[in-house]
């Protein structure tokens, strides 16, 4: 064995109680590289976090003296075990952002709820899990020629497809069978312009990039969201959205946004485990970072 005049073996050297535990999933362990940009916010400011996996029984999560949700990704096909989790957490510590409105957000009919506070969303059709539907019915009866049909529960859109009446059938009643499912028509400005997301910290805008377009059938790559200056009307509707939550100013938020033609659509509230897009604009995990800090 071979020793030095310090012993770097792990068991050495325990680690210190983290001032921040950051949630991720098995996937994700160690976290995505961009929110590595946040630890080592953090850090310069003198605060210890770690990141946790959520489901691992072994976390000590009333150690820290807050959990942040981030990767957290997995949370969709075990909805039930993670809203007890996140339950279980903020009795035990501060959770951002809070359990109520991660259970609210978890579900897509909080766009319903948003609608019917005047917030445009893409209209849609809600069915119900368990529910027999004709879906050339629906397309005729709404005017649509191409949806999209999804999955009510769900992100990074898994179990999205764009459809026809001809062709979507199997895809509607397979996932009928197991969850509630949402109906909507496709909107070309989806390609064209694009969705933005605008990403708030604190409730205050700080950053917004141009969204890579999911249903193109290609994964994710952070070399295709671009920065990029939202309209002024973008900006308003991420306003009002957050204004009608009770628990603001929340931690950080995503709101995405379209443009289409003349209206411009609220396409997703993310409050759980949005990418945030660190690396996309210099200074913005420095600013998570300090909001952080002044809720500790």
């Amino acid at each position: 064995m071979i020793t030095g005049a310090s012993d770097t073996r792990p068991w050495c050297n325990p680690r210190p109680m983290p001032d921040v535990l950051l949630a991720t999933d098995n996937q994700n362990p160690t976290l995505l590289d961009d929110d590595r940009l946040l630890v080592d916010a953090l850090s310069a400011l003198g605060f210890n976090s770690l990141p946790a996996v959520w489901k691992d029984p072994s976390v000590d999560w009333g150690s820290a003296g807050a959990v942040v949700l981030r990767s957290v990704f997995d949370y969709t096909s075990d909805r039930e075990r993670f809203l007890e989790w996140v339950d279980h957490v903020e009795t035990k510590t501060t959770l951002h952002n809070p359990a109520r409105l991660v259970r609210w957000n978890s579900h897509k009919s909080y766009l319903r709820e948003l609608e019917g506070r005047g917030v445009p969303i893409v209209p849609t059709a809600w069915i119900d899990a368990g529910t027999t539907v004709d879906l050339a019915a629906v397309l005729e009866e709404r005017g649509w020629r191409d949806a999209v049909v999804k999955p009510t529960v769900g992100n990074g859109a898994r179990g999205a497809r764009r459809v026809t009446a001809d062709d979507g059938r199997a895809h509607l009643n397979a996932l009928l069978a197991e969850r509630d499912v949402m109906i909507q028509p496709y909107l070309p400005a989806t390609e064209e312009p694009g969705e933005h997301a605008l990403i708030h910290i604190g409730s205050r805008f700080s950053h917004a990039i141009r969204k890579d377009q999911m249903l193109a059938g290609r994964p994710f790559s952070f070399d295709r969201t671009p920065p990029t200056d939202p309209d002024p009307r973008e900006l308003d509707i991420a306003a009002n959205v957050l204004d009608v939550i009770p628990e603001s100013p929340l931690l950080y938020a995503r709101v995405d946004t379209l443009i289409d033609g003349d209206v411009v659509r609220l396409m997703e509230l993310e409050v759980i485990e949005p990418v945030l897009f660190f690396s996309k604009a210099p200074g913005s995990a420095d600013r998570m970072a300090k909001e952080i800090a002044a809720r500790l």
